[in-house]
């Protein structure tokens, strides 16, 4: 049954009823039948042991202790949720992704940022970071369905769109086509790319 040595005491906040990851006093607010019949597991004489062991990722918050956020570093940072580099900054400035979460790495350039996010062409994550319309290289890259070569660009022809990350962009059309489509005749390739 429940004894005297789970009255007294503080344990973890799981009712919804309380919002908050704090430790309640059980003078307080009741606490659950299943933690006073175990009172060595969840019934602790000081909030500090309780926040301590229960709300570790959250302690201050637990403990009541108000901390002042750093101010804003305005580096940036990735937003995976995105895919794109954000500021360290107050919200409602320009390119603000808020205050940087503590897991996040901070870096010095957008361009540096930009390199982390493997996944996106590093011109597309620089251009769309800084809230800017990405443009291409203008460099030559194959397009496998037309089995041609198109260029890094937005418009028409010989522009095939932005390049993916993993294609390999040359200088000139006819490099593309050596180099890529050597198969191809050359010279229909190069017709075929401009």
């Amino acid at each position: 049954g429940i004894t005297l040595s789970a009255f007294g005491k503080y344990y973890p906040n799981w009712d919804q009823q309380v919002e908050g990851s704090v430790c309640l006093f059980d003078e307080d607010v009741m606490a659950p039948e299943y933690m006073m019949l175990n009172p060595a597991l969840y019934m602790f004489d000081t909030m500090d042991g309780c926040c301590a062991k229960f709300y570790s990722w959250g302690y201050n918050t637990c403990m009541g202790i108000v901390t002042t956020p750093a101010p804003p570093s305005n580096k940036w940072y990735v937003n995976f949720d995105t895919s794109r580099c954000v500021k360290d900054c107050l919200v409602g400035a320009d390119l603000c992704g808020g205050p940087v979460p503590s897991s996040s790495a901070l870096f010095d350039t957008v361009d540096a940022c930009c390199a982390r996010i493997t996944w996106v062409s590093s011109n597309v994550c620089i251009a769309e970071s800084q809230g800017l319309v990405p443009e291409g290289s203008k460099k030559w890259y194959v397009n496998d369905n037309m089995l041609s070569c198109q260029q890094d660009c937005i418009g028409n022809a010989p522009c095939g769109g932005l390049a993916q990350r993993w294609q390999v962009l040359h200088a000139d059309a006819t490099t593309c086509c050596r180099l890529q489509l050597s198969w191809l005749d050359q010279l229909e390739c190069v017709s075929a790319s401009n």
